[in-house]
């Protein structure tokens, strides 16, 4: 485990990403207004994103560190699995179920299901499969006391997928994307500051306009001017069928 930002412990949400910047790009408005409303959050990267085209494990790890000032998260880590070849194994999954223990949130936050870069649904996966196995009291191999998250919440991502739910996060879209674009090697700058090395789906000024633009339709969902969409294994539960 590689230790990014802050020192782990307890926190209301924790959120994974199979690489370096998927938690940003998916879930850090939610994740912003979470904060706002005084809830506490951890991001754990389970890859350290070494098989991108552009930047290095080293300016990554960097840029994640940036990324965690912005969003003011209570700590980040990594567990450091192979990018491309994180498969699901004991090993693997029982790192992750050993974060959730140490973690102990309530809610769990993961990568999309299905899209087009097939380490995604894999991180899912492997979460999945953790956030089950972290509640069994004789898996004694792994630190921390057996902790089942209330939920789990996959972020959508590159593909379209119908959301279960989505959150207004309106109020906070300009530092969603400023915890973006901290990624420098990966997004585009504003300037020619990138513009070197090789060009990829997501390193060009219409990736930053396309991510707006889905924002738009998930709050076009909800009626709000912008929003994050989320899916679901089962049925929500509500408590009050008039609160919001």
């Amino acid at each position: 485990m590689i230790k990014v930002y802050g020192d782990i412990g307890p926190v209301d949400i924790l959120a994974f990403g199979i690489h370096p910047d998927d938690v940003e790009l998916g879930a850090s408005g939610t994740i912003l207004q979470a904060i706002a409303k005084g809830r506490t959050v951890g991001i754990c990267d389970l890859t350290r994103g070494e098989l991108g085209s552009r930047g290095t494990p080293e300016t990554r790890h960097e840029e994640a560190i940036a990324a965690s000032e912005i969003l003011g998260i209570n700590w980040r880590v990594n567990l450091g699995m192979p990018d491309g070849f994180a498969y699901e194994n004991k090993e693997r999954i029982l790192s992750i179920a050993e974060v959730i223990r140490l973690a102990h949130p309530k809610v769990l936050l993961a990568n999309a299901i299905e899209d087009r870069h097939p380490d995604h649904p894999r991180g899912s996966r492997l979460v999945r499969e953790a956030h089950f196995l972290s509640g069994l009291t004789r898996i004694t191999s792994i630190q921390g006391e057996a902790h089942r998250a209330d939920n789990l919440y996959y972020y959508i991502q590159e593909k379209h997928l119908i959301p279960d739910f989505c959150v207004d996060v309106s109020s906070y879209v300009e530092k969603k994307m400023e915890s973006i674009v901290a990624y420098k090697t990966q997004f585009y700058q504003g300037d020619t500051s990138n513009a070197e090395g090789i060009q990829t789906p997501i390193s060009g000024a219409s990736y930053l306009d396309l991510l707006k633009a889905k924002m738009r339709v998930f709050g076009r969902y909800i009626g709000t001017e912008y929003g994050e969409g989320f899916t679901c294994d089962g049925p929500l539960k509500l408590d009050n069928i008039i609160s919001q």
